[in-house]
């Protein structure tokens, strides 16, 4: 029988102003499902991403997930990593913006579970040289990310290490990645050849129960299966021998960034298009947002400005704006219900703010109704005529 070593990277989040119902139904469904099948079969471990933003809802609608997450990641069961609390886009962000996402996330990281992680996720998965060398002067020594930033044909069982930056990297199987992970390696655990197969997987943890019912099992089929063994990122690294890394240099691209797009010098499409109108717009508002309460950090209400601020550069706003569907497990990524939450966190950050100029105010509330004037247009000219 076929022998698989499981690398097994998850993500976990939900946009700060999600509905408590939406956050009830992923919790019911993926998250405990999935901190259930962690506490039930030994061999099951995983390298999780939650965001800090995810810790806070579930602090206040889930508090038992939250204790069980905490006895896992005791029991060595889960490994976290490092991230951006609100889950920004962080090659998109400028360097103070990215180093306070951090900054934010390692609060509630260190408040919750009290141990600094060794490895990072980039929101996305979305890379640019300038993030990895701010989180590697954050203490960070690993990150994952997707085979398409990798120039050149992905070797196995090789550790890399980005070139003039330090860190080591691993690369996720995107094929495998996007499909259901727990049903590829069932099949291949069926085939009568004695080779043993890493294989590394990255996905959105919602995808197990959540998006997608595993109605034949696989997942715990696998899990009970003697040929299969699963290592966390950590593990994974720390078994590689010294004479298997490579220093390379990295390609400007996210997860879900395909090689026409990188071809086309858009490596972030779904949050920034050239020729999406409300993408064009959001960033504008962004920029404004982000400049203006930099530049008020002694208002009365610069707490209020700054928390909106924070929120408001969550990445979900653009992604639900871009239209697309990145893969069959994912929705149509057009929500105007979504874009509007976020976009109104931006405009509230500058209404929060008492002493600046009527003409800053009135730039950004333009920027906001030409925003949602397009939306909602988009919404039901294109989608429900």
């Amino acid at each position: 029988m076929k022998k698989i070593n499981w690398v097994n990277f998850l993500h976990i989040y939900q946009p700060p102003w999600q509905d408590k119902g939406v956050i009830e139904q992923a919790s019911s469904e993926s998250y405990e499902y999935l901190f259930g099948l962690l506490d039930k079969y030994p061999k099951f471990i995983t390298t999780l991403n939650i965001t800090g933003s995810l810790v806070e809802q579930l602090e206040e609608f889930r508090p038992d997930l939250l204790k069980l997450l905490q006895a896992l990641i005791k029991k060595g069961k889960v490994e976290l990593t490092g991230s951006a609390k609100y889950h920004a886009l962080l090659p998109l962000l400028p360097t103070e913006e990215i180093k306070r996402q951090i900054l934010l996330n390692e609060e509630i990281l260190s408040k919750y579970f009290f141990k600094k992680p060794v490895g990072f996720y980039m929101p996305e998965m979305a890379y640019s040289k300038k993030v990895a060398e701010i989180v590697k002067d954050f203490g960070y020594q690993w990150i994952v990310l997707d085979a398409i930033n990798l120039d050149s044909k992905k070797e196995d069982d090789i550790l890399y290490e980005i070139k003039n930056v330090g860190l080591k990297v691993i690369f996720r199987d995107r094929k495998i990645s996007k499909s259901y992970p727990a049903e590829v390696i069932y099949k291949k655990l069926k085939q009568k050849n004695k080779k043993t197969e890493t294989i590394i997987t990255g996905t959105d943890g919602e995808m197990y129960g959540h998006f997608h019912k595993d109605w034949q099992g696989h997942l715990e089929k696998i899990l009970q299966d003697d040929h299969l063994s699963i290592q966390s990122v950590s593990q994974y690294i720390n078994n590689l021998t010294d004479n298997k890394v490579k220093k390379v240099k990295l390609l400007t691209a996210s997860w879900e960034t395909t090689a026409k797009e990188l071809k086309k010098g858009v490596a972030f499409a779904l949050w920034q298009d050239p020729k999406n109108k409300i993408h064009r717009d959001l960033w504008k508002l962004t920029k404004l947002a982000i400049k203006i309460v930099n530049q008020n950090t002694k208002d009365s209400s610069w707490k209020w400005a700054r928390w909106h601020l924070d929120r408001g550069l969550a990445s979900c706003t653009f992604w639900w704006a871009s239209a697309t569907k990145p893969s069959d497990f994912s929705p149509l990524t057009w929500n105007p219900d979504m874009i509007d939450n976020g976009s109104e966190e931006l405009v509230r950050s500058v209404r929060s703010l008492h002493k600046i100029k009527t003409s800053q105010r009135l730039k950004a509330e333009r920027l906001y109704i030409q925003i949602k004037k397009n939306t909602w247009e988009t919404h039901w000219r294109k989608y429900h005529k």
